[in-house]
């Protein structure tokens, strides 16, 4: 992040990067890709991402003229006024403001027009102010600075009054710890009008927390603010001592815009109604946080939907960025005859420019008649909720790797740098990041990426090693994603006899768990072919396919948790965390759910059902019971490793479950899940605890339908090695071929227990 004098500007310091809207796209829709390019022109052609990335026949999309495109983040509200402000008295605003970060200029409401305006913010005192602005909305003029040296955590109560001469008079108030302040003289230092040199021009737009012209987003607040208002007129000291007060603004003459960021109103996403008198609804731009307590908020209370009046507030940060704003460089249209998959639009400038911007065709709604009777379900919900991840590598949670020592890239650099964000990233604050978007850069989505972390392929990149080894075993297989069973629910999945999964299918909405659950139930049958999956909850807007929201709760595996009131999605109002504490834990759905994570080696599976088994003798075909079921891989060297699953009775895996194999003996690298620690002691690591393990397991589910669930992230990466297939691609075609099958499973009856492989 560079800053311009008071402005906050990320500048594309790389020489070549795109952007696809959607990343997910259906045959006969349309792609527009955004690109940045510091050269005067770039290439463009569409290619399959399969092994040799070979470009699609007549899809060479030509040469276009570059251009730099510069990100510019930063979240704040903006309203377009009906009327000009200050009217022919004055004008009065007032805001409740809680500072997370004190550091440098920080706009809190600003009043703008071609010919200048008017700012009330923080300045470099740490304390509030206000100043005239010129036409680009930089400060002129003296600033008038009144109240308190400000502190961070706390909420204060703020109030300029403008008088058409050009003076201003201030009120700054903390609000008193546990309570609303009484009735009081607002008469103190700063409440007589000062001049500031001149009048402010009749203000147009309205922006809080950031003063906004055009692409120039300039001081950015970081923090909450409630209930931004502004009156006709200069307000008494009466009328300011009630509104700090929480008297209600409608008793207060001279109103005119009321904003309150309670999520749930009905009006579309990112959009705020005024419920002053002046009707001005305005626009939340860079998905600042919904659904936070506000100034007023009563502690033990968890959710907007109990007392919505007390989460009028919204979060602010200087990095937020949810929509980069570029410019279409070119465009295409997906043909229909086209096959669904993985594709790239490739970049190239000057000598080794190049960037390959993914793009996903999906099938779903689209499949033919005699189409594919498998699909790959690609968990894209998961790319979003890693995507720009860099906390793995800046803060290393596990104490057996040296950061200096972790291959980062050029391209992971940017990512920090330029304060693209994941889900596992921190604002400058420290709070977490919940909210992250497709309408920017995604650079670690992006064929052979490697996490620094694991020095291996991670989410797309691992995903695309199957898809690979299903072309290498010429398995014809549709492709659909995370946002189709989103959108679609059991009917994306309708048309296939198996679903295969990517690695790290983690994040999972409502909608996706109820068709995958549907679809089981009607006789679906599902290879879960990763690890942790299906473990956070997620949400996502009807009206914008282009965000996902997660909040952490208090509970589970996460590098950062939620705050007191913040538990429940801003989205829809449904409490957060693990979809286990919800009543839906992964046993349940895959027989396997997340036991432990680690990074430093990958481990083999030693078979433990019996091959004459009638029920999975068909999964060890052709494999070496008394041999390790490994033969190297691509993630940390093994297929059981990175983050790792078990099966277990009491969190919902089947009695009639059998585990095929297991992998354990891992290191103290590998910790227990923290929501499996009720009590903390020194024996959760691989070498002391039984629950560090990660079990194959396959199971009948009724309706001729059946589960084969492997345990681990690291299981795609170990389907071939060296250009061979391995034992563990072999298992997996042994379940695959047998799921293609018609012929339908039948799950055990009570008295063929015998049979049953017992859970580890």
């Amino acid at each position: 992040m560079q800053r311009t004098g008071d402005e906050t500007k990320r500048v594309t310091d790389v020489e070549l990067l795109g952007y696809a809207q959607p990343c997910v796209v259906h045959p006969g829709g349309t792609v527009d890709v955004k690109v940045s390019c510091a050269g005067p022109e770039f290439t463009a052609e569409v290619i399959r991402l399969g092994p040799d990335a070979r470009p699609v026949p007549e899809m060479s999309l030509g040469r276009f003229p570059g251009r730099r495109q510069d990100l510019v983040g930063g979240s704040y509200f903006i309203a377009e006024l009906g009327a000009e402000v200050p009217g022919p008295a004055g004008h009065t605003v007032t805001l409740w403001f809680r500072p997370a970060l004190l550091a440098g200029p920080q706009c809190l409401i600003a009043g703008l027009s071609a010919g200048g305006g008017w700012e009330l913010g923080i300045g470099e005192d740490r304390r509030v102010g206000a100043v005239r602005l010129d036409g680009d909305g930089q400060h002129v003029g003296r600033r008038v600075s009144a109240g308190p040296e400000l502190d961070t955590g706390r909420w204060y109560f703020a109030a300029a009054r403008w008088d058409t001469s050009g003076g201003v008079s201030l009120l700054v108030l903390p609000r008193p710890p546990g309570g609303a302040f009484k009735i009081f003289s607002a008469r103190q230092p700063g409440a007589e009008p000062h001049d500031v040199g001149g009048p402010v021009p009749a203000a147009r737009t309205i922006s809080v927390a950031a003063a906004v012209t055009g692409r120039n987003v300039r001081r950015c607040f970081n923090g909450k603010i409630d209930t931004p208002r502004l009156f006709d007129g200069a307000r008494s000291d009466a009328d300011l001592a009630a509104l700090a007060a929480d008297a209600p603004a409608a008793g207060i003459r001279g109103l005119r815009h009321e904003w309150r960021f309670t999520p749930g109103a009905a009006l579309p996403p990112h959009r705020v109604r005024d419920t002053g008198p002046g009707r001005c609804d305005g626009t939340l731009v860079n998905a600042p946080m919904l659904g936070v307590p506000g100034r007023n908020w009563t502690p033990g209370t968890e959710s907007f939907l109990v007392r919505p009046d007390e989460y009028a507030a919204a979060t602010f940060h200087e990095d937020d960025l949810s929509d980069a704003g570029w410019e279409t460089s070119l465009s295409f249209t997906v043909p229909p005859e086209w096959r669904s998959g993985a594709y790239g639009v490739r970049l190239r400038a000057g000598g080794d420019g190049e960037d390959v911007v993914p793009v996903i065709v999906s099938a779903a709604g689209s499949r033919r008649p005699g189409g594919p009777a498998a699909a790959v379900l690609l968990p894209t919900f998961s790319y979003l909720a890693y995507a720009n991840e860099h906390a793995s590598w800046e803060h290393p949670i596990s104490s057996t790797r040296d950061a200096s020592a972790l291959p980062v890239t050029e391209r992971d650099r940017f990512m920090a740098g330029q304060r693209l964000l994941s889900l596992y990233d921190r604002h400058p604050d420290g709070t977490g990041c919940c909210l992250s978007s497709w309408r920017r850069p995604v650079l670690n989505m992006r064929p052979g990426y490697h996490l620094p972390l694991i020095r291996g392929p991670h989410q797309f990149s691992a995903d695309l090693e199957l898809l690979h080894w299903l072309e290498s075993r010429q398995v014809e297989v549709d492709v659909i994603t995370d946002d189709d069973l989103h959108t679609r629910g059991a009917d994306a999945l309708a048309p296939y006899r198996v679903v295969l999964t990517g690695s790290h299918p983690e994040y999972t909405s409502t909608q996706m768990l109820d068709a995958l659950d549907g679809y089981m139930s009607s006789g679906g049958r599902l290879m879960y072919l990763g690890g942790n999956g299906f473990y956070w909850v997620t949400t996502a807007p009807e009206d914008d396919p282009y965000l996902i929201e997660v909040r952490r709760g208090q509970a589970g595996t996460r590098v950062w948790e939620s705050e007191p009131g913040e538990w429940h999605q801003a989205m829809t109002g449904e409490r957060g965390g693990l979809w286990r504490h919800r009543g839906r834990p992964p046993q349940s759905l895959t027989g396997v759910g997340f036991t432990a994570q680690g990074f430093d080696v990958s481990l083999p599976y030693r078979v433990v059902a019996d091959p004459a088994d009638e029920r999975a003798g068909f999964i060890l075909d052709g494999i070496d019971p008394g041999r390790p079921v490994g033969g190297g891989g691509s993630v940390l060297g093994g297929p059981a490793g990175f983050e790792i699953d078990r099966a277990d009775a009491a969190l919902g895996t089947p009695p009639h479950a059998v585990v095929v194999a297991s992998a354990g003996g891992f290191s103290h690298a590998y910790q227990g899940a923290v929501e499996d620690v009720t009590t903390a002691d020194s024996r959760q690591g691989g070498p002391d605890s039984d629950l560090v393990r990660s079990d194959v397991v396959f199971f009948e589910t009724g309706a001729g339908g059946a589960v084969f669930s492997v345990g681990s992230i690291a299981w795609c990466g170990a389907l071939r090695a060296g250009g061979a297939e391995t034992p563990v691609g072999r298992m997996t075609w042994n379940v695959l071929h047998r799921f293609l099958d018609e012929a339908p499973f039948t799950a055990p009856q009570r008295d063929r227990s015998q049979h049953e492989q017992p859970l580890i």
